[in-house]
Order: structure tokens, then sequence, then C-alpha cells
């Protein structure tokens, strides 16, 4: 006799008496109501954001008037939509709310131009990212981003902030004299007067306090450190670069009281006379402008200098310029010295094409908490390159990373320690153009085109790189800089990557999607609804992706002509300094920061702009969902319109019918597959009895794993929500939340399929096994292979897996349900023949190829 059938009803008799008690949930309808208002009320909150992206992405002439308007549009949407969701909720995040009013009141600061942008006086390096680093202005914003995206050496440090610069300004009085700076009599006059009230002020308690804590965190990990204080005006290295304007003090001593002299110097290098004359060229109000600063830790460099990642004057982009002296950058900078200049051709490895050695008779040499020395260079040293090939090697390709990652040519500022560690301490924007070319006139006259006039754009450019098609989520992260990613549908995962990105094509995806959302914001050119796009282009393949008004087009291998005038920069417009400040306002609009709802993270506290606010609703509508389906069906015993649904093979699964998911026969008993008229339930049945994936023989246990899954069933019976002996299917005429457990293990599922790919969603969960650990963690690890091929994220934690997507279209979200209930059908009884971890491999390559027999 087969062990587990004898030992069956003693199981589920010991199983039911650990069973816990349900908890009084909202009716099932109900819930499903709210859900569907949170739905379309974050959906017309995600169209606003999308108009508001296009309209301040730089193709249109806009106004405050147009801004408000906008934003009370969106303001509006979004409070609806929170009301909804609390009641949905229970009002169980309370959290919310207080982040709402936060973003909410940053962005009033920006609509009326109020002083301060954030709240944070100091901020350190490291908590700096690419979606929040206005407060630390044009300069340290970048440099952090080399730190903590593309994880290269940075030195230690923190940002005193903007906010800062208000708080001194405030404390002191300053702010009405600085606004009567546009308009006095002797300008020159004015701004002599503002640098001493300035180097001659009172520090604010608040902000002399946060450096102090900063300065003593920041002395536990460097004891012997002297400092660099650098200027990082808040329009500081963008579109115009100040370059020098400012300034920056070398060898300060980590001291509070030297630090803030230092600190008030710089502040005042904002009004001194050659920042105003550049500001004056630029149409730049000086009254308007904001100064952070950047205190870091100061490299005792035994060589440093200038790169220019791409060079300036050249139809050619393909090459950069290294330049170079002995010890400190100053003298680079400051051309006090004779510098080495190199061009290298950018390449995987780059290859040096010139180098240009000159003497070097002085360097700018480091002085332990003091203002750094000229002194000579050593005869022998002279005339010696201060950079040898494998340093210029090193350095070429961390600037071309960096490059790639911030999409345009950069201006940095790099030295070499006496370790060989090469250090960044500057990344501004290289402001250079290029020849007009016009891209589509170029290629088309010789080359014909892999993808033409197919998709939709979503954000305009022209980008150029090797092809990449992710096979599951997880390879996102081994994504080359600089590729052209190609999926089957969009996701917001794909953001951390997507600052490197030249290009994204998607066979599937929306406008208004987070996706897209991000491509506007970091300006990636992108394409979606291209059909079959990863069956078109190869992986590993090279193309040229043109995505403007006039093409829309894929050609094979890089087109160096089609990229001479595109590309990531901003436009024309953006050099118009009202347009840049009122822009900042999406930056607590529409950059995506909770990208992941499996992630420790993912928290109401968390939100910083209204689209973190949406995405969390969204996340968490479904959630609660799925929690009240799950529970109509533990007590379904106890509601009418229950039946059990009888199908060719032993589900045992019960129906329960919120409207529209069965074809209206009356009152019966049972019901059959062809009454089934909700969507994805109706594709979760075809993939369960797809021929050969539902398994009646018995496998037989071996009597270790026979023994594990008595000892641990009691555990699983709870921990996993057992549907106290039934298997139940909760349907509408879009919606599923299905709940069924055979025998030793659980599958739960929550679905939406409807028209509206915004609205879709597919959360899958299982548990549990009868075999030993090691057998279960392969079969886990076999569903967790299938469902990322599928598209899905996937988090595993010991016997629970959970698996999640949404956005997909209607037709792509059945299919991904066929294979969903497929694989259900296909697990269960699988965890007995994974002998090893081969056989992890063969299952799954079986099941892709639509074999799904066990042997």
């Amino acid at each position: 006799m087969n062990v587990t059938s004898s030992i069956m009803p003693f199981l589920n008799a010991f199983a039911r008496a650990f069973r816990t008690k349900p908890r009084d949930t909202a009716p099932v309808r109900s819930a499903f109501d709210l859900f569907g208002k949170v739905l379309e009320s974050n959906n017309k909150a995600l169209e606003t954001i999308a108009d508001m992206g296009d309209k301040l992405g730089g193709g249109y002439l806009f106004d405050a008037i147009y801004l408000r308007d906008a934003y009370g549009r969106l303001r509006e949407d979004v409070r609806h939509s929170m009301a909804i969701f609390r009641d949905l909720t229970h009002n169980r995040y309370p959290q919310l709310d207080d982040s709402y009013e936060r973003i909410d009141g940053l962005i009033a600061r920006v609509l009326d131009d109020k002083p301060s942008l954030s709240d944070e006086c100091v901020i350190p390096l490291d908590s700096i990212s690419w979606g929040s680093g206005q407060g630390a202005g044009g300069k340290m914003g970048p440099i952090a981003e080399v730190r903590n995206r593309l994880r290269m050496e940075v030195p230690d440090g923190f940002v005193v902030t903007t906010a800062a610069y208000d708080e001194y300004m405030k404390f002191n009085g300053l702010g009405d004299d600085i606004r009567r700076l546009a308009n006095a009599p002797s300008r020159e006059q004015a701004r002599v007067y503002l640098r001493g009230a300035i180097l001659h002020g009172a520090m604010p308690p608040a902000v002399s306090n946060n450096i102090a804590r900063a300065l003593l965190k920041l002395l536990e990990k460097h004891p012997s450190a002297s400092l660099a204080l650098r200027s990082s005006a808040d329009e500081e290295d963008g579109n115009c670069s100040f370059a020098g304007q400012f300034a920056s003090l070398l060898g300060v001593s980590p001291e509070p009281l030297a630090v803030e002299l230092a600190y008030r110097q710089v502040l005042a290098s904002l009004f001194s006379d050659k920042a105003a004359a550049y500001a004056a060229q630029k149409e730049i109000p000086l009254a308007k402008l904001k100064m952070a600063v950047g205190c870091m830790v100061m490299v005792d460099a035994v060589a440093s200098g200038v790169a220019y990642s791409t060079i300036p004057g050249e139809h050619d982009r393909g090459r950069m310029m290294i330049s170079s002296a002995w010890g400190l950058g100053e003298s680079v900078v400051e051309a006090r010295t004779g510098t080495d200049e190199f061009v290298l051709r950018k390449a995987e490895q780059p290859e040096l094409v010139q180098a240009t050695v000159r003497e070097k008779k002085t360097m700018l040499a480091a002085r332990e908490r003091c203002e750094p020395v000229e002194i000579d260079v050593a005869d022998e040293r002279r005339n010696m390159p201060s950079l040898d090939a494998g340093q210029l090697g090193a350095l070429g390709k961390k600037v071309m990373d960096i490059e790639r990652h911030f999409g345009n040519p950069r201006d940095i500022e790099w030295a070499v320690d006496r370790n060989g560690v090469i250090w960044f301490l500057q990344a501004r924007r290289l402001n250079i153009s290029f020849p007009e070319t016009h891209p589509p006139q170029v290629v088309a006259s010789g080359q014909a085109a892999i993808i033409d006039g197919l998709g939709v754009i979503v954000q305009h450019g022209v980008g150029a790189g090797t092809v990449f098609i992710p096979k599951k989520p997880s390879d996102i992260f081994d994504m080359p800089k600089g590729a052209v990613l190609v999926a089957s549908h969009d996701s917001s995962l794909f953001v951390q990557s997507m600052p490197s990105l030249a290009a994204i094509i998607t066979e599937q995806g929306s406008a208004v999607s987070h996706m897209a959302a991000l491509s506007r914001e970091l300006q990636v050119p992108t394409i979606v609804n291209v059909p079959r796009a990863t069956h078109i282009l190869k992986h590993g393949q090279e193309v040229t992706v043109i995505a403007d008004a006039d093409r829309l087009a894929v050609y094979d291998g890089i087109i160096p002509e089609a990229l001479g005038s595109t590309g990531r920069d901003f436009s024309r417009m953006e050099a118009v300094y009202e347009y840049r400040r009122k822009r900042y306002i999406l930056r607590y609009i529409s950059t995506l920061h909770l990208i992941d709802p499996l992630m420790n993270d993912f928290m109401p506290e968390r939100c910083r702009t209204l689209h973190d606010i949406l995405r969390f609703m969204h996340e968490k509508a479904v959630a609660e969902l799925v929690d009240t389906a799950r529970e109509a069906g533990r007590s379904f015993k106890k509601r009418n319109g229950v039946v059990p649904l009888d199908l060719p093979v032993p589900a045992g699964i019960m129906v329960m019918d919120l409207g529209g998911g069965l074809v209206d026969a009356g009152p019966v008993k049972t019901v059959g597959q062809d009454t089934v008229a909700s969507v994805p339930f109706r594709a979760i049945l075809r993939g369960m009895l797809r021929p050969g994936a539902w398994h009646a023989d018995p496998v037989r246990l071996k009597a270790r794993d026979f023994l594990s899954s008595m000892i641990r069933m009691p555990d699983l019976a709870t921990a996993h929500d057992s549907t106290a002996g039934y298997n139940v299917a909760v349907i509408s005429a879009n919606y599923v939340n299905m709940s069924i457990r055979f025998g030793y293990h659980f599958n739960m599922l929550d679905a939406f399929c409807s028209g509206n790919a915004k609205n879709n969603h597919l959360y899958f969960r299982f548990a549990g096994g009868a075999t030993d650990l090691v057998k279960r963690s392969r079969r886990l690890e076999l569903i967790s292979r299938i469902l990322g091929s599928l598209g899905m994220s996937v988090k595993m934690k010991g016997d629970l897996l959970i698996g999640r997507i949404s956005g997909l279209p209607h037709a792509q979200m059945e299919e991904l349900l066929e294979k969903t209930g497929t694989l259900i059908a296909y697990a269960r009884q699988l965890d007995a023949v994974l002998h090893d971890d081969r056989d992890v491999d063969r299952y799954e390559w079986q099941f892709l190829k639509g074999n799904y027999g066990l042997r």
C-alpha cells in the first residue's frame, strides 16, 4: 500500500487541529468595488504625471499657470485615491498621510518660489541619490552619483545643503538684502556689503550642531583627515558650469570652527565680482542662486588632473583627453604648472593614440590640516609622464563609464593616491556642441532599418549600443553600461540599470507606466509596443535606435553620424533659468524610489514623491484584495452562491462568484469549465488542464521525506494560510483569487486581467512540500526560475516563494496566467523527483519547451 494514501486521513485531521480562527474582514464585494475605484483614481493621476513630464520635457512652452493648474488636478486625484485607499485598508497605513503632506509642502515651495527645497541642513554623501540630490547643489549631486550609483572611489564626506544656506541668510537677516541686490544702484558696492556680512555672520545653531555631528562621524573613520570644502551652487556644473567662479578651500582642519569659517568663505564667494559677471552673461539672477557646500576628505595625491570624456570641437566623439600633473589637481585647473596630455580612443580597452609629456617644474603638495604648498618637482621626475600605461587604461575605462551613466560628455577631476587608487572629485557636465546632423537622412540613404515605424515613442532621442535581452528579472543587474535593453514588457525594475542604458525597446508597454515615467525622468530614448522585438533583435547585436518626431527606426550597427546631434542632452529651453527652477517640481512628482514591493524598504515612510505614493497604494490595494478574498474563501460555507467546480482532474475547487465570473445558469449544484466566464480564471484552468501537466499517478515518498512532511504539517497549515481543507476560487469577470492545497503544499494566486494594462496584476505564492529540505529547496528554485523566465519578480524566504508582475496588456496577461496554471499542476509532485541539482536544470528546460513529463 502507498504510505501517503494510508496516512492522509490522519494528517488532515492533525492539520485541522492547528488551524487558526479566521478574522473578521470587510465583505469581499465591497473590497472589490473599492479596489476598482483606487485603480481608476490612480490611473487619472498617472496620466496627469505623464502629461506634466511631456510638457516639462523641453518640447513645450509653459508658465506658472500651467504648473498650478496641472498640479491642482494631480493633487485632487491623489487625495481622492488616498481617501478610497483608507476605506479599503481600514486606515492601516496612516504614515502615508504624513508622507503626502511632506511632499505636498515641498511642491508648494517650488510653486511659490519659497526658499528651501530640502529640510535637511547636512546630508552624508552616502545618502544622496540621483533622485534626491537637488539640495546638495550642482557639483555634489553628480559626484554623489558616481560614488553611490557607480560605486567608484569618491572621498568620504557630507554636504551642507541649500537649506542650510537659506537658514544662514534668514538667521543673519540677509534675505531682504539679497533680494535688493538685483536693483541696487551700485551692484558692486552691494556685493561688497553682502560678502562682508556673510563672512562675519553668526552660524545658526541647527546648522552648527549638524556640522559638528557630521565632523565627529567623519573623524571616527578618518582620524588624521584634512578636508576640502567645495562650492556646489544649485546651478553650478549644470548647463552653466560656473567653472572656477566660486571658492574651494583645501587643507581645512576638521575642527568645527575651522570648517564654519571655510563654509562662510564659500558662501561669500557666491557674490564675488567674477561670479556676478558670469551669471550676467548667462542671464541668471544672482540673487536667486543658493549655495550648498561639499565637505570631503582630501586625497594625498601623487598625480591629479582633469579628463574630458569627449574632446570639445572634434567631430569624432570616440576620443577622450586626459590632462595630468604631479601633486594636487588645483595646479592643473589653475594652469600653475606644465601638464601632460593624453588622447585615448574609446574602446572596451581604451587605446592611447597620442601622448604629450611636458616639463612639470612645480607641484601643489598637500600638508596635514594646512593649506597646500607649491614645491619644486625633483629633477628626475620633471619630464616623466605623470601617469603610466596601466593607470591611463584604468582611468580611461572609468571615464567612459561615467559618461555612459550620465548620457552626456563630462568634465571629470580625478586623483591617484600613493596606493595607486584612482579617486574622483568632480563629474560636471561638459557643455560642448557638435555639428548638426539629421540622423534619418544620414542612415536612410544607404541602409535599411531592421525595425521601421513600429511602436510608440515614450521618450525621444537617439541611442546606440549592444542589445541586451534579459531572460529573467535578475539579469538586469548584469546589463553592461551603454546597452540597448530589449524586453518583452516594461518594468519599473529597469530603473536599477536605467541611468546607464543607451535606449529601451519593449514589445509591450504604456506611455503612462512606471517605466515610462522613469524613462522621461532620466531621458533614456524609449520605444514600447514594438511587435516581436525580442525575436527581430539578437542578444549581443550592436544597433542604433532613433526615436524622434521624423523617424522611428532601429538600424544594425553603430552609426556615429546619427549620434552626433542627439542623445540625452537637454533642449535649448532648459537654458532658461526660470524653466530649470520650475522643472525641479518633477523631483517630487514623477521620480520613483519604491521599486520592488518585495523589498523591506517598501513602506509608506519611504515615499518621497507622489509617484511613490501611487505605487504604494496600488501594491497594497492588491494585497488587501488578496487577503479579503482569502478570508472569504476560508469562511465560504457561510455564504450563498458557492458551488463546486466539476473538472476532469481531482482539483476539488469551490467557486464564489462576485458577479460576471460564471455564466448565469440559475441554481445549480455544480458548474463546469464551460460555464466559467472569468477571463483570468478561465486562463488558469486552461493551463491546469493542459495535456500532460496534471499527473494523476501517486509518487512514492522515501521514509525520511514522509517523516519530514508529517513533522512540518501543523506549521505549514497555519503559517501559509491553508483554506481549511478546501480549494476556493473567488472570481469576477476580470478577477480571480484562488487558494488551493495539493497534498503538502499550498498555492495562492491573485490576478486582475482587463483591457487596461495599468490595472492588470498577478500575485503568486507557493509554500510547503512533502520531501526533505534539499528537495523542497530545489523545487522552489525551479519554480523561481520558471516564473523569472516569464518576466515575474520573485522573492524566496524559507519554504515561501512570492512572485509578482503588473502592467501587462490583456493578451500577454492571459498567456502568463495560462502558463502559471500549467505550473501549478506541473509542480504538484515535482519535489519528489528532484534528486540532484542537474534535475532542476533539466525540468526547467522541459517545462519551457512544453514537455511536462516526470521521469
